[in-house]
C-alpha cells in the first residue's frame, strides 16, 4: 500500500511539472494594437506629420490636416468658365483625380499645391490616381469637420509654431458651378459659415489625408 501511494504521488508531481502547450498549437503572442488618436493630436510617422481633426474606429483611423497652408486662387483667370465636374461634396481625393485626369493642374493652384505634397508618388508614378491615404484638398464635408474642430487643431498648430485656422477662409475642392467653388470659415459660435465665390479669388488652402 505504501509503495502504491509513493508511485501515485510521483506521477502527480511529474504531471504538474509538464509545460502547458498553447491552445491550437500556435503562437499566442497578441498582435500589437494600432495607436489611437483624438481630435487635436499631433500625428507623426517617419516623415509624415499632421494634426488629427476627425476620428473613426475608436481613434485608430481618421483624417489629419497639413501643418502648412497657402493663399491661392482655385483656378487661374483664363479657366474660370471651365466647368470641371469636380463636384463631390464628401471625398476631396475624387475631385483631385477628376482635375488631374482631365486638366493641367498648373491651371488649378489649390489642387496642384496639395497634389505636389505627394512627392514619392509623383516621382515614381507621375500619373497615379490619388487615394484617400495621400494628400488632397478637402471636399466640403471634410472641410466642415476640420473647421468645426478648429479650436483643438489650432491649439496644436500654435504649439508647434505653425499657422492656425482662426479668422481665415478656406477653399474646398468642391466646384459649385461654372464659375464658382465652395469655401468655409469657422465662426465664433463654434459652427462653420459656408459660401461660394469666383474660382479666381484667393483663399487659404490646407491639404488633408486619411491615417
Amino acid at each position: 500500500m505504501r509503495k502504491t501511494c509513493f508511485l501515485l504521488a510521483t506521477l502527480i508531481l511529474i504531471a504538474s511539472c509538464k509545460k502547458t502547450e498553447p491552445q491550437g498549437g500556435g503562437d499566442n503572442t497578441p498582435e500589437p494594437s494600432a495607436p489611437k488618436y483624438e481630435v487635436g493630436d499631433y500625428f507623426k510617422n517617419d516623415t509624415l506629420e499632421g494634426i488629427v481633426f476627425f476620428t473613426v474606429s475608436n481613434g485608430t483611423h481618421g483624417l489629419m490636416v497639413s501643418l502648412e497652408e497657402a493663399l491661392l486662387p482655385w483656378c487661374i483667370d483664363t479657366y474660370i468658365n471651365e466647368e470641371t465636374g469636380a463636384t463631390n461634396r464628401s471625398e476631396g481625393w475624387n475631385n483631385t483625380n477628376i482635375l488631374n485626369s482631365n486638366y493641367d493642374l498648373s491651371h488649378y493652384p489649390t489642387i496642384e499645391w496639395s497634389y505636389l505634397r505627394n512627392t514619392w508618388n509623383l516621382v515614381h508614378y507621375p500619373h497615379r490616381i490619388i487615394k484617400a491615404n495621400q494628400w488632397y484638398v478637402p471636399a466640403q464635408r471634410e472641410l466642415y469637420y476640420l473647421l468645426k474642430n478648429h479650436e483643438a487643431v489650432s491649439a496644436t498648430l500654435e504649439a508647434r509654431g505653425c499657422p492656425t485656422l482662426e479668422d481665415k477662409t478656406y477653399w474646398s475642392s468642391t466646384e459649385t458651378g461654372t464659375r464658382g467653388a465652395g469655401f468655409g470659415k469657422a465662426n465664433d459660435n463654434g459652427d462653420v459659415d459656408w459660401g461660394e465665390d469666383l474660382k479666381t479669388k484667393e483663399y487659404y488652402v490646407r491639404a488633408v489625408r486619411n491615417f
